[in-house]
C-alpha cells in the first residue's frame, strides 16, 4: 500500500512540472513499468544469481517467480500483462529493454551509488576491504551486463577474463568447505538485519517534491 501511495504521489508531482514529457514517455511508473520491474527482480535476478554461483531448486525458482507475480498483482498490474511463467518474464524484460532509452545522468548516478553502497549494506567497515568489494562488484556487474551497457553506466573498465567463472568456482569451494545449511542460516540472518524497520515502523509520509534533493524528509 505504501509503495502504491508513493507511486501515485510521484505521478501527481510530475503532472505539475515540465520534468516529464507525458506525450513522449507516457504515464510515469505505469503498470507496464512495474511489469518490467518485477520480471527483472524475479527471472533476471535468478539468472544472474546463478551465473555468480547461486543454486536454486526448481521449486525455489517457481516460488520466487510466484512471489513476485503476486507482488505485481497487488501493485495493480493487470493480469493481461502480468507474467505467468519464467519464459514470459524473459520475454517481457527483453521487450522492455528494446524500448528503454540509453541511461541518463540520473541512471548513471544511481547505478554507481548502488555499487558504492554494497559495503555499507554488508556492514564492511575496513577501508581496504570496502575498496576490494567495490572493485569486485564492478567486475561482476560488467561481466553480467556486457561492455556496452556497463560503458553507458560509466563503470570503470575492470573486466577480468573469466571473472564470472572464477567467482562461481570460489562460491562452490566455499560451499564444500562450509555446511550448506549454515550458509543458508547466515544469509537469512543477514537479510533480517538489512530489512529491520526503524522503531516507528513503516512510515506513510510522502515526498513533497518531485526531486528528492528538494523534498522534505519522508
Amino acid at each position: 500500500m505504501r509503495v502504491r501511495l508513493v507511486h501515485a504521489r510521484v505521478r501527481h508531482l510530475l503532472a505539475q512540472t515540465d520534468d516529464w514529457d507525458h506525450e513522449a514517455w507516457g504515464t510515469p511508473i505505469s503498470a507496464a513499468n512495474l511489469g518490467l520491474a518485477i520480471a527483472i527482480f524475479s527471472e533476471r535476478l535468478l539468472r544472474f544469481a546463478s551465473l555468480v554461483g547461486a543454486r536454486f531448486t526448481r521449486e525455489e525458482q517457481d516460488s520466487i517467480l510466484a512471489i513476485w507475480r503476486y507482488t505485481g498483482y497487488i501493485m495493480g498490474i493487470p493480469e493481461t500483462i502480468l507474467y505467468s511463467s519464467g519464459a514470459e518474464a524473459r520475454k517481457i524484460y527483453r521487450t522492455g529493454f528494446l524500448c528503454e532509452p540509453p541511461p541518463g545522468a540520473e541512471s548513471v548516478a544511481m547505478a554507481n551509488n548502488l555499487i558504492g553502497a554494497i559495503p555499507g549494506v554488508a556492514n564492511i567497515t575496513d577501508p581496504s576491504e570496502r575498496e576490494k568489494v567495490i572493485r569486485l562488484a564492478y567486475r561482476l556487474s560488467r561481466a553480467l551486463l556486457g561492455n556496452q551497457l556497463a560503458d553507458q553506466f560509466q563503470y570503470p573498465k575492470t573486466l577480468v577474463p573469466g571473472a564470472l567463472f572464477g567467482f562461481r568456482m570460489k562460491q562452490r569451494m566455499h560451499r564444500w568447505l562450509k555446511a550448506s545449511q549454515l550458509i543458508s542460516a547466515d544469509n537469512f540472518s543477514q537479510l533480517l538485519d538489512i530489512s529491520v524497520y526503524d522503531k516507528e515502523g513503516i512510515s506513510y509520509k510522502l515526498p513533497s517534491h518531485v526531486r528528492h534533493t528538494s523534498s522534505k524528509p519522508w
